[in-house]
């Protein structure tokens, strides 16, 4: 329960814990299996998950829209390709995995991802997502467009009575769900940014306790900042 006491392996943050869990449900799915468990990384980026994910025995394939990390992941000895030649693959997928992806899409362009992806699972496969709550942290990133929310693919996906303004092809269903908390920050202070106002000492010895709260809690004293769903299709 105290893992987390390490800081120079844990790093203060949500994403932390995302990683402990996903390695802890892919460790799962994987015990579970006679077969091996092939893996779709959508939106690979540097490859952090590739590499845990080969480490964990399974079949991997990355995709991206950056040559720069396609080649990387190729020259790492990965099955890595284009998002554009997805489909001539010709693959299905046990899991489709993507990771602080759809918060930089429009909910048109979202629809459009998921349904073409939906497509690609195989049999009893499971579509699974990261993706961050609007928080402090959301727009620090300029890339991000909008967040969403279990509610919002619930709404476009899955079974709904709200009127839908959006409506896709396929169908899922929310079958596990995560969330993760950062620790407690001070970042709308004067003081979190100037280091020699009179506040700036106690600003300091304040956020070294939330960092220890979250740290001593196992990650479940903090603000929510992101979630994981499991989902199936219908």
């Amino acid at each position: 329960m105290f893992e987390l006491l390490d800081a120079e392996r844990f790093p203060a943050h949500y994403q932390t814990l995302e990683t402990r869990k996903v390695k802890q449900l892919f460790e799962h799915w994987k015990a579970g299996s006679a077969a091996p468990v092939s893996v779709l990384d959508y939106g690979m980026g540097h490859g952090k998950y590739l590499r845990m994910f080969r480490e964990l025995g399974l079949q991997t394939t990355g995709v991206d829209i950056n040559p720069q990390y396609i080649e990387q992941a190729k020259a790492a000895g990965f099955e890595a390709l284009h998002e554009a030649e997805l489909e001539a693959l010709g693959k299905r997928f046990d899991v489709i995995f993507l990771s602080h992806l759809i918060e930089h899409l429009d909910p048109n362009q979202l629809l459009h991802l998921l349904d073409r992806l939906i497509a690609l699972l195989a049999p009893q496969g499971r579509l699974v997502m990261i993706s961050p709550v609007l928080g402090e942290r959301f727009f620090h990133d300029f890339s991000h467009v909008r967040p969403y929310y279990p509610q919002s693919i619930r709404h476009a996906f899955g079974q709904s009575s709200s009127p839908l303004s959006f409506g896709a092809h396929e169908r899922i269903v929310l079958k596990d769900i995560h969330f993760f908390r950062d620790p407690w920050r001070t970042r709308l202070w004067r003081s979190f940014y100037i280091q020699d106002t009179p506040l700036s000492p106690f600003t300091r010895a304040l956020n070294k306790g939330f960092d220890l709260a979250w740290r001593l809690s196992d990650g479940q004293l903090g603000a929510t900042s992101s979630w994981l769903g499991v989902y199936h299709t219908c």
